[in-house]
């Protein structure tokens, strides 16, 4: 509604200039209505009060979702595939599993369609997000959001060793060394020019999922804050 209120004032006005700006004045705050009006038939408006041991331990994943934005990257892991053939290895730095990774961003905004009185502690990327609320997780896979409670969310982490081919980030620690194109002892292939020597990473890598098949993973260039925002997830059980 609120677009062709708008279009009919713009073209109210320019029929009437000058005297149509003068309908600006009454006609404007009840187009921002409109606008207003119609986001909020888009929305869901939660509110929480939170207190006890509740409170307490969404404090503490706020605490520990605050750390991992300390972190200098992270990552959505979008798609992983094991690298079977020697071949395969060769030819990708001796990794055992091919990633296609999306950087993500660590937000407190929540999802658009939550109007809520809380600040929410977000892990987002180009197409999938999850929203870590008091009482359950909300999903966003492209467009649409699901619910996910907390106790059927499964949770685990490790120090995952990678194999960066990108920029090394500041804070992660360089574990091993590996070539471009390795041979079957772990050396460089010399059939290949330009083979240039990679670093192998610690990062720290947060898997979420349920019996249902839902799964997100997520990859930080610091371990000890991906072993800190699993603790507080699972503490919301």
């Amino acid at each position: 509604m609120w677009p062709f209120a708008a279009g009919a004032l713009g073209l109210l006005v320019l029929l009437t200039v000058p005297f149509g700006l003068l309908l600006l004045l009454p006609v404007v705050p009840a187009v921002v209505w409109l606008y207003l009006h119609d986001q909020a038939r888009r929305s869901v408006v939660v509110f929480y009060q939170v207190d006890d041991e509740p409170a307490a331990r969404f404090e503490r994943l706020a605490a520990a979702h605050a750390l991992s934005r300390q972190a200098h990257r992270s990552w959505h892991v979008e798609a992983q595939g094991d690298l079977i053939t020697p071949y395969q290895r060769k030819v990708n730095a001796g990794a055992g599993a091919l990633v296609r990774r999306s950087v993500s961003a660590l937000t407190i905004a929540g999802p658009p369609v939550l109007v809520t009185n809380i600040a929410v502690p977000t892990l987002s990327a180009r197409s999938r997000s999850v929203h870590f609320l008091p009482d359950r997780a909300l999903v966003r896979q492209g467009s649409h959001y699901a619910e996910l409670p907390y106790s059927s969310l499964r949770v685990s982490v490790q120090a995952q060793r990678f194999v960066e081919a990108g920029s090394v980030p500041a804070d992660s620690r360089v574990v091993d060394t590996t070539w471009q194109y390795a041979n079957a002892r772990g050396g460089p292939d010399r059939r290949f020019k330009n083979n240039r020597q990679l670093p192998v990473m610690e990062y720290g890598r947060l898997t979420l999922s349920n019996p249902q098949g839902f799964l997100m993973v997520w990859d930080f260039s610091r371990p000890d804050v991906a072993y800190a925002l699993a603790a507080a997830v699972r503490a919301m059980k």
